[in-house]
């Protein structure tokens, strides 16, 4: 009898290892399956994903220098760097004036001092005191927190109420509003 209860008890313990093997193997199916979908952040090297976000820059000198929203931003650990996908940006002067646009991508440098544009860049600075409204179209352009500068090496035009210029470099500095062309410049002036 000994015998037959040790047998009995292999055999019970044989169907209970196989049943728990098969859930198992079912469980970790149906995971895998559902998650097909979803951004896998290993195989793309991200460490965290936003969507519809909205980052504010504050310094504690100037107050706000930028603001800048997003469909979405995605992080990645090995550069430090971060990509954002139709960006919208407004960054402040000193005196909390600011230019404002859009752009295709961006990206942000690891140490935030950099946010560079690319693709239909379009930027906008409202009318102040000694200028007139602004309109800036590109294909890409950085701008530097840091020294409150933007710069583009591509084709620029800029565009205001009765002039308009065309070149292929321009820098900006966004505390005095200064722009400074390099090469290839087209001015159109209209005389009122």
């Amino acid at each position: 009898m000994p015998k037959t209860l040790g047998r009995t008890l292999w055999v019970f313990a044989l169907l209970v290892i196989a049943v728990l093997s098969w859930q198992w193997l079912d469980d970790s199916g149906s995971a895998s399956s559902s998650a097909e979908g979803t951004v896998s952040m290993a195989r793309n090297e991200t460490d965290y994903y936003l969507e519809d976000f909205h980052i504010v820059s504050v310094d504690n000198r100037q107050g706000q220098v930028y603001e800048l929203r997003g469909k979405a931003l995605s992080h990645y650990f090995k550069g430090g760097n971060s990509v954002v996908d139709q960006p919208l940006v407004r960054v402040y002067s000193e005196q909390q004036q600011h230019w404002q646009g859009s752009a295709d991508s961006g990206e942000i440098s690891p140490d935030f001092s950099t946010l560079s544009l690319s693709g239909n860049v379009d930027l906008y600075r409202d009318r102040d005191s000694n200028q007139a409204p602004i309109q800036l179209e590109t294909e890409s352009i950085t701008i530097n927190n840091t020294s409150q500068t933007m710069q583009s090496s591509a084709t620029v035009l800029i565009k205001s109420e009765n002039w308009s210029f065309r070149a292929n470099r321009m820098q900006a500095d966004i505390n005095t509003g200064m722009l400074s062309f390099q090469t290839g410049v087209e001015a159109d002036y209209a005389v009122q």
